[in-house]
């Protein structure tokens, strides 16, 4: 296996002995044998790349190997990848994971000059600290990304190791205009602190002015007299009765499809009380337990059934009262809602008619 044999033989070593690398890892749950094919061939293109001096195309490859198959031996290897390729604090972060992870697996060796390796990074890191106006935090929905990233809140102020290159700080709540900017850190030690200031509240759209109405004349309507109460609008030439029997049709065909169900329902309720009488056969009382199971059941569908039925005979009424006497009345005033109580359901239709 990759992680347990194969020692590091090429120039991008960079001092990286064998005993890095060799040695037993703590048990863990095993990919299947498919999973590691993939991982043992994306480890070898890696490898094949590193030794070519493309380890910008090695890394990727690594971290997918490493996500299917972990294993120190690769974290080893894409540590000193992310090193190649300028990535100092990735580098150095995993170069302490593999620390780590041989310590916990009692690979002394292979912890030490991992440590090493990243104690040899650390004093040349890029840092960067995020500080936020205090009244950014009371902004409900208020977050902070860095290139992409979400920040914590609980990283606010310090100083954290970041890869050299340029970093996008982006800052933004609902209701604000969204903070962004852009800090350019070099791979030597820099460092940058970047200030977030209060968010400004976004403005909202200009009110569209209305045109008051015109006359028949094409003049401006004019104004009602003192005290004389304003006439009601007109209400649109058709609109009214195009949306009653729109809503009659679809208060109907919810009542079509009420009818159905009632009488899935009930032939439900049927079939699961012809299956009870052949466990309670006679009395009046049953002492099957598959009896009484299947005689709840139709009960339980036959009340549904009723449900079903009731709403769906309500609404088919209700559609047709809609279509044909409500929508022929373009300024009527309608209600429509269901009636459903512990005995009965229905639909209401209220409302003025002219």
């Amino acid at each position: 296996m990759r992680r347990h044999q194969r020692s590091i033989a090429h120039p991008a070593c960079l001092g990286l002995c064998a005993a890095l690398i060799s040695g037993a890892l703590p048990a863990r749950a095993e990919p299947s044998a498919s999973e590691k094919a993939t991982a043992e061939a994306l480890f070898d293109a890696a490898l094949d790349l590193m030794k070519q001096g493309r380890s910008a195309e090695a890394c990727p490859r690594l971290e997918q190997s490493h996500r299917i198959d972990p294993g120190i031996g690769t974290l080893l290897y894409l540590a000193e990848c992310y090193e190649n390729t300028g990535r100092t604090a990735s580098a150095w972060a995993t170069f302490r994971q593999a620390a780590s992870e041989s310590r916990a697996a009692g690979q002394a060796e292979r912890s030490r000059k991992a440590q090493a390796r990243a104690a040899r990074l650390e004093p040349g890191l890029s840092k960067l600290s995020i500080s936020v106006a205090p009244e950014n935090l009371t902004l409900q929905g208020f977050s902070v990304r860095s290139s992409g990233k979400p920040v914590e809140q609980a990283v606010f102020g310090i100083a954290i190791p970041v890869d050299p290159g340029d970093i996008a700080i982006e800052a933004s709540a609902p209701g604000h205009e969204t903070w962004t900017t852009t800090v350019k850190l070099g791979s030597d030690k820099a460092t940058a602190n970047v200030d977030v200031p209060l968010l400004k509240r976004a403005e909202g759209p200009a009110p569209v002015p209305v045109e008051p109405p015109a006359s028949e004349a094409g003049g401006p309507a004019p104004a009602p007299a003192r005290g004389a109460p304003a006439p009601p609008p007109a209400p649109a030439a058709g609109s009214s009765g195009d949306t009653m029997r729109l809503l009659g049709l679809v208060v109907g065909g919810a009542g079509v499809v009420g009818l159905g169900v009632g009488t899935f329902f009930g032939a439900k309720a049927i079939s699961k009380n012809g299956d009870a009488e052949d466990y309670c056969k006679g009395g009046s009382t049953c002492e099957d337990p598959r009896g009484v199971t299947l005689t709840e059941e139709a009960s339980s569908a036959a009340t549904a059934s009723n449900i079903a039925f009731g709403l769906g005979a309500a609404a088919v009424a209700g559609g047709a009262v809609l279509y044909f006497v409500v929508a022929p009345s373009q300024s009527s005033r309608v209600q429509v809602g269901p009636i459903v109580g512990a005995r009965n359901v229905g639909l209401r239709v209220g409302g003025t008619f002219q």
